[in-house]
């Protein structure tokens, strides 16, 4: 005699975001609408080289362009205004051009971690995909102000920045590990 074992078929992921999602990723709208503002705060400064314009320019396009994805996948959920107590942070930094360069880096280390935080906590797929596509944009932006004369790669690729997500965890730190030969 033969038993049939039943194997629970799994469940597939929800592809829409949950009401929770929706939470977080109003935030990341905020936070990125923020971080628009605050390139085209530095772009408006006078203080920029045509080329440290042209990339901040471009630079804020991918913030806008960020901003409009999460407003879509969000439709009416969407509450579309800037997180004020971000933007107001950095921007009363912004006061010459190394600053900014300076300062927009860390707002992107900012973004990077507080874009991870939020995908741990994203149960639907497709606001999990975006805010991952950001996570992987915002890095390289960071990056790019590390090679910058005045500034350091390892600033980017080291950072100690903190999410800013809601319920969000300490940010780790970092040790590093020699072995002798």
């Amino acid at each position: 005699m033969t038993t049939k074992t039943s194997a629970a078929t799994p469940t597939a992921p929800t592809k829409m975001p949950t009401t929770a999602d929706k939470q977080l990723l109003d935030f990341a709208l905020s936070a990125e609408l923020s971080v628009h503002d605050l390139y085209l705060k530095a772009i408006d400064s006078g203080m920029l080289s045509a080329d440290e314009k042209t990339m901040m320019e471009m630079f804020s396009d991918h913030h806008k362009a960020y901003a409009q994805s999460l407003n879509g996948l969000l439709g009416k959920a969407a509450s579309n205004t800037r997180n004020e107590a971000l933007y107001s942070t950095y921007a009363r930094q912004l006061t010459s051009a190394q600053a900014m360069s300076r300062v927009l880096q860390s707002v992107e280390n900012t973004m990077v971690a507080t874009h991870t935080d939020i995908l741990s906590s994203l149960e639907g797929l497709d606001g999990a995909t975006l805010v991952a596509s950001i996570i992987t944009v915002e890095a390289r932006h960071a990056a790019v102000f590390g090679t910058l004369p005045n500034s350091n790669l390892g600033s980017a690729l080291n950072s100690a920045a903190s999410s800013l997500a809601p319920n969000a965890a300490p940010a780790a730190t970092t040790t590093e590990t020699t072995v002798a030969p």
